[in-house]
């Protein structure tokens, strides 16, 4: 089973390594694909079903638009960024540090107590320090540096997201780093977007 994963993951690697924006659709196609080659006891507990993607995937609008390079910084960051970057509106449009359009402040999978000097990265918007790093030496719980989250390939993405889920449906509050992985999560799996059984309607 784990070896039909980790195929999955290298056609995402090949098929979207072109892309910047992801269609809806597109991501709907290539993530029903790796949630069906989850085992079983994974996919009962209700990683599964049109219902659980639709919310995923509007999620990732909602994070991100569906943009492979989005970086939103929280906390004092994007407080010293704003104000630098009012400064310097008469000459000119401010740009984030690593040249990339920053996308709308925003929560993301970061509860309001943990935001502090915090950067949010790629479709899914997850936290440095928990998930990447931007120092590869420094432990994460994906392994990987922040700046796999933000090319073009989404199945880094992909499979860092699958860990995070896994993890906490295998191990509940085992799981290490609970509380944030579960805030992550929440960000992919609660109720606020809508009309879910229309939201592939266009696919």
């Amino acid at each position: 089973m784990k070896v039909l994963v980790l195929f999955a993951f290298a056609v995402l690697g090949c098929s979207l390594a072109g892309a910047r924006i992801v269609s809806k659709c597109e991501l709907k196609q290539h993530l029903a694909v790796v949630f069906n080659s989850l085992p079983d006891n994974i996919k009962q507990s209700g990683l599964s079903g049109g219902r659980f993607l639709a919310k995923v995937v509007c999620h990732v609008e909602q994070l991100s638009g569906f943009n492979t390079s989005a970086v939103t910084q929280l906390g004092k960051q994007s407080q010293e960024s704003s104000e630098s970057g009012s400064a310097s509106d008469e000459g000119g449009e401010s740009k984030p540090p690593n040249g990339k359009q920053r996308s709308p402040q925003k929560q993301g999978g970061i509860s309001k107590k943990d935001d502090k000097d915090m950067t949010l990265y790629g479709l899914f918007q997850l936290p440095e320090g928990l998930v990447c790093s931007d120092n590869i030496t420094l432990p994460n719980l994906c392994g990987i540096s922040c700046n796999k989250l933000t090319d073009d390939d989404i199945s880094d993405d992909i499979s860092c997201v699958v860990k995070l889920l896994t993890d906490i449906v295998k191990n509940g509050f085992m799981t290490e780093n609970s509380k944030k992985v579960w805030n992550v999560v929440k960000q992919l799996i609660d109720d606020k977007c809508k009309n879910l059984n229309q939201y592939f309607g266009e696919c």
